[in-house]
């Protein structure tokens, strides 16, 4: 075992929706719900193993770039996990929203804001939602809500991220076989252990997060020190 300290913040680019519905022969629209019954499953075990923060990539701005068919299946999914959340509510988890919130229809901005607002004093896991989020975007936000942008430094920048409140990222687990960041967490990732499986997100299961965070707990973080 190595003297690093426990993981505190996991994080997941779900791929591999609509590759998992297609080598089925169903419509990619269920490979995304499949998807969403993923996500509150891990969700779930990843509280129960006290990991106190966990991110997920729901939808990137790229996505936006979709068909507006597959946008509205999402945008429909999003609307709906706000109400299957709720046996993680009862459970004291935190549910915070990442992302440019205006490039999202106005009646699912409004719930998921209504939702971050009812869970934000919830302590015992803070589940992170990136939507209409891009890692990129998020520093260009926080730059244009700085009064002093000139004079920025790491830590003025950092407080007016959407991520402000929470601390970076310990392992990034992208799905889907895809090897690459995708624009996701940027800034928090600086110093993030990356694994790439080819589970498609809708199979990844308990059994392999638990081989995951074993895996973290060999590994030495100097942080480049």
């Amino acid at each position: 075992m190595s003297n690093t300290q426990k993981l505190q913040h996991i994080a997941f680019i779900m791929d591999g929706n609509r590759r998992w519905a297609k080598e089925r022969m169903m419509p990619k629209a269920l490979g995304h719900s499949e998807g969403a019954k993923t996500l509150r499953k891990i969700a779930k075990a990843v509280r129960e193993r006290g990991i106190p923060y966990m991110t997920v990539y729901a939808l990137s701005t790229e996505n936006l770039k979709r068909s507006q068919e597959e946008l509205d299946h999402l945008f429909s999914l999003f609307g709906k996990l706000v109400d299957e959340f709720d046996d993680l509510v009862k459970q004291d988890v935190r549910i915070k929203i990442l992302g440019d919130m205006t490039r999202l229809p106005e009646d699912l901005a409004k719930k998921l804001k209504q939702l971050e607002e009812n869970t934000k004093n919830n302590k015992t896991m803070t589940l992170s939602l990136a939507i209409a989020y891009g890692g990129r975007d998020e520093i260009v936000r926080a730059v244009r809500e700085m009064d002093d942008p000139k004079n920025a430094t790491e830590e003025s920048l950092e407080a007016h991220l959407d991520m402000h409140d929470i601390p970076d990222v310990d392992v990034i687990v992208r799905t889907g076989g895809h090897h690459r960041l995708s624009n996701f967490l940027m800034w928090k990732s600086a110093y993030a252990e990356l694994i790439f499986t080819n589970t498609y997100w809708p199979a990844f299961d308990k059994k392999e997060l638990d081989e995951i965070l074993a895996w973290y707990e060999e590994q030495m973080r100097n942080f480049g020190k």
